[in-house]
């Protein structure tokens, strides 16, 4: 069989490569499963950033995304190049490829807003972006002499149909939170989606989702047909495993301020209300109130980037809440595994997910999981977790001290973890992805 070619867009990937503290979630996903399908030699991948609205700044982003990660892909069986997907009008693309490098460094990400440096790079884009010039002067382009086969989008808008014309294109649909659960996101987001929407062609496009709760609630909403939307269980990368060397997880810890006690661990991205963050803090002082002899911190790994009020008010509300409970900011993942391992248990009470990579990450580690039971979590964690409601206290407050104080709980937990983690893979995930693609060959 002759080799599939695939678009593969990598807008997530050329936004946010450089904003280290933003590498979770769609990026992650998209990184990883580009990673698992270069790997097979069925596929040859031709890598854009067509989706996006700034074709200039995304072009130039993606572009330099590659030129940091080409090198990762030297050694497998796929064909993988990037193809540039805008034109100038004014052919000033050396202009914007000038202007736009530097804000892509992961070095300049991590300046001072009021640094004169940012002030010189940032001063630019914002005249650009005032003068609208991009919008007169760039359009998108999209190259058919490679015989492109399939457009696969893992996040955003497909692109109209007079640029991709008669390719069989997939979007991936991670989940309905900006019009479930509104609450949750972002001014402007739900609006976004409505876009990514209005996007489909439901007589030829395909849907692939991370989960089937995800799946069985976009059908639902757009009536869009069950046979043309398919599951990709996720994965853990392989790194997160066990860290037996306890100078490793003492280094870690020391490095995140974290004192030589027992601790539970919580990750969320961005300590987002959405991931219930507010509810863990209470339920925890719960439990040390009603436990004073007990000794245990709470440990919440994730950016502090954004100011979260709830958070703000916890710390003035509970005295224990400066002693007792750490806010680490973002952690990397070399990091981030030896953490995992240091903990007595891993909590994600997260009201809604689409998946739930946390949960995986921390089985394969080695780690206790107790998981809400919303939404796609349970298909995630199994029985290897215990599950609870993500708004009742006492039953939070009841496994932490179970998983606290019980050794063979958390032995047979751990255990378990291992086997349900082992049911997920990126490769499986690639795997399932590839044949998805044969289908929509197949069905054109």
């Amino acid at each position: 069989m002759d080799k599939i070619h695939v678009s593969y867009d990598i807008t997530s990937l050329g936004l946010y490569f450089s904003r280290t503290d933003s590498n979770t979630g769609i990026y992650r996903v998209t990184q990883e499963l580009l990673y698992a399908i270069a790997k097979s030699d069925k596929i040859n991948i031709f890598l854009t950033g067509v989706c996006g609205e700034n074709d200039a700044f995304i072009n130039a982003g993606c572009a330099e995304y590659w030129r940091l990660a080409a090198s990762r892909f030297d050694d497998i069986n796929c064909s993988v190049r990037f193809l540039s997907t805008y034109e100038s009008r004014l052919k000033i693309k050396r202009f914007y490829k000038a202007i736009y490098k530097r804000y892509f460094s992961v070095d300049f990400q991590k300046k001072n807003k009021l640094s004169l440096e940012s002030f010189a790079v940032r001063i630019p884009l914002k005249l650009v972006e005032l003068s609208q010039l991009t919008l007169f002067d760039t359009y998108k382009t999209f190259d058919y002499t490679n015989n492109l086969d399939i457009f696969h989008s893992t996040y955003y808008a497909l692109p109209p149909k007079d640029l991709t014309k008669n390719l069989s294109r997939l979007l991936m649909v991670h989940d309905l939170i900006p019009i479930k659960a509104t609450e949750f996101v972002s001014k402007g987001l739900d609006t976004y989606f409505y876009k990514i929407l209005n996007s489909i062609d439901v007589k030829t496009d395909w849907i692939v989702c991370n989960s089937e709760f995800t799946r069985q609630e976009f059908c639902e909403y757009t009536n869009f047909p069950l046979e043309k939307t398919f599951v990709t269980p996720l994965g853990a990368d392989r790194h997160f495993s066990p860290v037996q060397d306890q100078s490793i997880i003492h280094s870690s810890k020391g490095k995140y301020h974290i004192p030589d006690e027992p601790y539970f661990l919580c990750l969320a991205s961005q300590l987002e209300p959405r991931k219930n963050i507010l509810h863990l803090i209470e339920s925890f002082i719960q439990l040390i109130r009603e436990n004073p002899s007990i000794t245990v911190n709470l440990v919440l790994a994730g950016s502090l980037r954004y100011r979260r009020n709830d958070l703000e008010k916890a710390k003035q509300i509970y005295p224990e809440f400066g002693r007792r409970v750490i806010l680490t900011g973002y952690v990397s993942d070399d990091d981030l595994v030896p953490l995992y391992c240091g903990a007595v248990a891993f909590i994600f009470p997260s009201l809604y997910e689409g998946f739930g990579m946390p949960v995986l990450e921390a089985m394969q580690t080695g780690v206790p999981v107790i998981s809400s039971n919303a939404t796609s979590l349970p298909e995630v964690a199994g029985d290897a977790a215990i599950l609870v409601d993500p708004k009742n206290k006492d039953s939070l407050c009841q496994a932490m001290f179970e998983v606290l104080n019980d050794q063979q709980l958390r032995q047979e937990m751990i255990r378990k973890g291992f086997e349900q983690a082992s049911k997920f893979s990126w490769e499986k995930c690639a795997e399932q992805t590839i044949d998805i693609y044969k289908i929509m060959l197949a069905n054109r």
